[in-house]
């Protein structure tokens, strides 16, 4: 294993718990090395930490361990895999048969997401150094695994990647795969998909927005891998109104709704520009009982882009604008760009600017399979909040 030596505030950092290395940790920036290899972080002499080097977001590394003798080898990633499957398997396994098994660095090892699907096993590669030593974590997940279907797995980092089944681990590769969650279905994209189709750290926010659609106007929007409209749907809603700009978000919800012997004529399903759909409502004056919205870091529009630093306030006012007087607001997003309490004051004044009072019914966290490592996350990306409008 290569000895890298660090600074010394790096190495007070990783003593102190923190995971993820950055650039001017190293003493030496040359040493870094972008193929996920093994290397012994070194201050004066003296051991600090092991480590794989990768590029992730701002990243260049991170720890995999704090013990000098500890040997980096399958029998080590299958106690993390394990330990972590074992913690699904009593909390939540249960209550759904989809779930996050591996939560990246909030079980223990970063650059890895791990999602079961019916027993259907998607493996996410988050970064291309991790990616190097799969034949290594592989047969390390499969151990760790006490029944599967099959594996697939998706390099994010590659831009254009697509999910794909494992040789000799996908004996019956799937190409998609139906799940019920709370009573509603979902076709789960598999083999060739860039996308599941189903994110699932929304699976509280669909709860709450199945028990309160029933008999309701809904309108959703930008509803990508939510769920939130089949949820609606399944909860009773009189009719729902669904706008995304992605053309494969209106495919894959026409999919979710014959799963679940809906018929369409009730639906509306646009892929349209979101400003000008807002335009379009607010023109013939339409407004709904329950509005979703899952806000991206950034957005492009014809009418306008949107960054949710600068515009969050502003954009909301414009929808809030649609809400019935006694509404049901979720507003969710996954991005560090906003901590919640901008992210809630935003939410708060673009309500009061709509003319509306409101209470806070619910604060959405990450679900208990969405593990958070404290000392390199403070807070989850996830926020989710939910409005009632009061007369």
């Amino acid at each position: 294993m290569r000895e890298i030596e660090i600074t010394g505030s790096a190495a007070s950092k990783f003593e102190g718990g923190y995971p993820q290395i950055s650039l001017k940790d190293f003493a030496n920036e040359t040493d870094f090395t972008n193929n996920g290899e093994w290397v012994a972080l070194i201050k004066s002499g003296h051991f600090v930490a092991s480590a794989y080097l990768a590029k992730e977001g701002n990243g260049y590394g991170w720890i995999l361990s704090r013990k000098e003798n500890q040997e980096i080898n399958e029998n080590f990633f299958t106690r993390i895999f394990k330990r972590a499957f074992n913690q699904r398997l009593t909390s939540i396994a249960e209550q759904t048969n989809a779930y996050r098994l591996f939560n990246g660095q909030g079980d223990g090892l970063g650059g890895i997401n791990i999602d079961n699907y019916g027993g259907e096993i998607v493996i996410s590669w988050e970064n291309e150094g991790i990616y190097q030593q799969r034949n290594l974590i592989l047969p390390a997940i499969a151990k760790g695994l006490e029944t599967y279907q099959n594996i697939y797995e998706i390099k994010r980092f590659e831009g254009n990647s697509s999910v794909k089944p494992i040789f000799d681990l996908a004996p019956d590769a799937q190409e998609f795969k139906e799940i019920i969650e709370d009573g509603t279905t979902y076709p789960v994209h598999l083999n060739g998909a860039s996308k599941t189709g189903l994110d699932l750290i929304f699976r509280d926010v669909r709860k709450q927005v199945k028990k309160n659609s029933n008999l309701k106007l809904v309108l959703n929007l930008l509803y990508d891998q939510t769920g939130v409209v089949s949820a609606s749907i399944t909860g009773g809603s009189n009719q729902t109104e669904n706008v995304d700009q992605s053309k494969r978000a209106k495919s894959d919800l026409v999919q979710e709704l014959v799963a679940n012997d809906v018929e369409m004529e009730s639906q509306k399903v646009r892929s349209m520009d979101i400003n000008g759909f807002l335009d379009y409502a607010t023109k013939h004056n339409l407004h709904f009982d329950l509005i979703t919205i899952n806000l991206p870091t950034f957005m492009r529009s014809k009418k306008g882009n949107f960054n949710i630093r600068k515009d969050l306030t502003k954009f909301l006012t414009n929808v809030f604008g649609l809400a019935s007087a006694q509404a049901d607001l979720f507003v969710t997003t996954q991005t560090n760009a906003v901590n919640l309490k901008d992210f809630r004051n935003g939410i708060q004044t673009a309500i009061t600017n709509s003319k509306h009072k409101f209470i806070e019914k619910e604060q959405f966290k990450t679900p208990i399979d969405f593990p958070v490592d404290r000392e390199y996350l403070k807070n989850s990306p996830f926020k989710g909040l939910w409005f009632k409008l009061q007369k």
